[in-house]
């Protein structure tokens, strides 16, 4: 059974709550976090049975300046998790913390190929609301209906939800995920050579020719930003456009790059805001946070975190960065829709969207989206530009502009992904764009 923070609806929703003095995390759990767990569900008046037995790298906290203040596990029943623990303390709640946590864990599931997720609960309106379903007690796999949890210690009324966690999109976020960790493999062995020297990476991940590199990604940062992050982070450099100029930070911003690979635009923002703010770097890689994190430590930068996640769900409070940027990542979100409201709901009010990627100027031929190569290669996966901006409009932002950077011809969209493509690469010429793509969460 699961104690989660009260949805707010009607006049109430209109009242401020206090916003923290720092902002709250989630991470995995570590050994001594079993007690601060346990405490926890005492708090909520949750049961701990089985909590010890269970408690491993299948539980996540929430934590603030070092306090636990949220835990969510999931049980294993062979290819199906039954969520437990998912608590959030008293004074939190109301922050989304709870929301957080679930979709944290739906994510830890779905990487471990996971079918579906079941909950119990005696509030099922809130996991309806996350796309959780009703089933019948009779209908659930044999492994969760012989639980503890499901046979002693949620009530015989509590209600039984479902949501399927590897839905039809996973094999092309999976097939992204496998690329861009060879890629900080690479980087981190020394590997990523071409004609023995270094090897720039090609837009969004594309194994591209040195002539393409020179088209797609040359000349994006100057000299002096280069000279002020370590190599690997601008070897793992997998963009379009250099978002971190084009954004005008300001000192004392939070800032949020989606999508932050080896760490170069998270790097310079960090410079940019000063001490007084920070760069948050967002990515569903553990071998890119891992290459991220080492480039943090060499290049001595303290105001940046690197978290684990995607960026269809953002582990972040409401309201709570000021700048979103990205750098050639949107166009290869399976549901782009979900990744600018996510973006709209952690900007604060005034706050600004400021993205370089990947456009299409007008429609793209279904052979185009249909190639896996193409679609890690930035090019499958991309929005016309009439569409960015209905996406934008329709998730609330305002002052929507698109800029073109860069006019991409055929042979270099064809050079990109080494693709064998019936289609006369003249058609492609002028199709597709770098652009900068900017809009603000009304006031």
């Amino acid at each position: 059974m699961s104690s989660i923070e009260p949805e707010i609806t009607g006049a109430e929703s209109m009242v401020e709550r206090p916003v923290p003095l720092g902002p709250w995390s989630i991470r995995a759990v570590r050994e001594d976090d079993l007690v601060a767990v346990r405490e926890l569900l005492g708090q909520v008046r949750l049961p701990e049975d089985g909590l010890e037995d269970q408690f491993g790298e299948n539980y996540a906290v929430a934590e603030s300046d070092g306090k636990v203040i949220g835990s969510a596990g999931v049980e294993v029943y062979g290819r199906y998790g039954l969520l437990r623990s998912v608590a959030v303390s008293p004074e939190w709640q109301g922050s989304r913390i709870g929301r957080s946590l679930i979709l944290e864990r739906l994510y830890w599931a779905k990487a471990r190929g996971l079918v579906s997720m079941f909950a119990l609960t005696t509030t099922p309106r809130y996991f309806e609301r996350l796309g959780f379903q009703v089933v019948d007690r009779n209908s659930i796999p044999p492994g969760i209906r012989f639980s503890k949890e499901f046979t002693s210690v949620c009530p015989e009324t509590a209600p039984v939800l479902v949501i399927a966690v590897n839905g039809p999109h996973v094999e092309k976020r999976e097939e992204v995920r496998s690329r861009y960790g060879q890629i900080a493999r690479d980087v981190e062995a020394g590997t990523r050579t071409k004609g023995g020297r270094k090897q720039k990476a090609s837009c969004c991940g594309g194994s591209a020719s040195v002539d393409v590199e020179n088209v797609i990604t040359a000349n994006l940062y100057e000299e002096s930003e280069l000279g002020s992050i370590p190599d690997t982070a601008a070897l793992a450099s997998l963009g379009c456009g250099n978002p971190t100029a084009l954004a005008e930070l300001k000192e004392g911003e939070i800032v949020l790059d989606l999508g932050s690979g080896g760490g170069i635009d998270v790097l310079l923002s960090a410079k940019r805001v000063g001490s007084s703010g920070k760069a948050y770097g967002l990515d569903m890689t553990d071998d890119m946070l891992q290459l991220a994190r080492r480039n943090q430590a060499e290049a001595g930068v303290e105001n940046a975190e690197f978290l684990k996640g995607e960026i269809e769900n953002i582990p972040l409070p409401d309201n709570s960065v000021d700048v979103v940027i990205s750098n050639c990542v949107i166009n290869l979100s399976t549901d782009k829709r979900k990744a600018l409201a996510e973006a709209f709901r952690v900007l604060r009010p005034g706050g600004r969207f400021a993205v370089s990627d990947v456009v299409a100027r007008s429609k793209i031929p279904d052979e185009i989206r249909r190639n896996a190569e193409l679609w890690v290669g930035c090019i499958a996966g991309t929005l016309e530009e009439r569409e960015y901006r209905t996406l934008l409009k329709g998730v609330g932002f305002d002052a929507i502009e698109v800029v073109p950077t860069r006019v991409y011809g055929g042979n270099d969209l064809f050079a990109l992904a080494e693709a064998e493509l019936d289609i006369d690469p003249a058609e492609l010429d002028g199709k597709f764009m770098s652009a900068f793509v900017r809009a603000t969460k009304p006031s």
